[in-house]
């Protein structure tokens, strides 16, 4: 059983290897291991999420998110569909797979990234990316975790200030990371179901 602070644990990014598989078998084998990945850091389900708004939460994602399992996902869809239409030796076949190569390069490095927080910060971060996508600002979001008792309003020790501002810049260090993922400036929902 994982602790809160343990460090995320993410399996390996599939690698290709041609003399095992065909190109179809491993973009469909990526294309799964994305949707772990987004279940895995996500965690809309073990955060209380009905089921109906994780399910709108990831559809959005994989539309919009320019995060790179989502880009991943987008592009896999594109190079299986020129595969089928064109088959695999197709100039346009070639190039959509190239560019699965390229970002699976990214992919890589945002998994690395990840593997450096913990299973509490990504908790955090997906209830504060929720948030962002319905349109709270930094402080907004920092209230809500705090009213949510997912973050302490105070420190244990009474002398030191309220962690209010180390929460708010933590909020706001995630928020732009959502920002640069942003493929579109529409906001996913106007509810609270959380």
């Amino acid at each position: 059983m994982r602790n809160e602070t343990d460090q995320v644990e993410i399996e390996q990014v599939p690698v290709f290897k041609a003399s095992e598989q065909d190109i179809e078998q491993f973009l469909k084998d990526l294309f799964g291991y994305c949707v772990r990945l987004h279940n895995h850091i996500k965690g809309y389900d073990s955060l209380g999420f009905p089921n109906e708004l994780a399910v709108e939460l990831f559809t959005y994602l994989v539309k919009n998110s320019n995060e790179p399992q989502y880009n991943l996902m987008r592009t896999i869809t594109l190079a299986r569909g020129s595969i089928e239409d064109g088959g695999a030796e197709s100039d346009a076949s070639t190039k959509i797979v190239a560019e699965v190569f390229s970002e699976i390069e990214r992919l890589k490095f945002y998994v690395n990234k990840l593997k450096a927080m913990t299973y509490e910060d990504l908790s955090i971060r997906a209830i504060a990316e929720f948030h962002y996508m319905d349109g709270l600002t930094v402080n907004e979001i920092t209230d809500e975790l705090i009213a949510l008792e997912i973050l302490h309003e105070y420190s244990r020790d009474e002398k030191k200030d309220s962690l209010l501002y180390s929460h708010r810049k933590q909020i706001s260090k995630y928020v732009s990371s959502f920002k640069d993922y942003d493929a579109q400036t529409d906001l996913l929902i106007h509810n609270d179901e959380v």
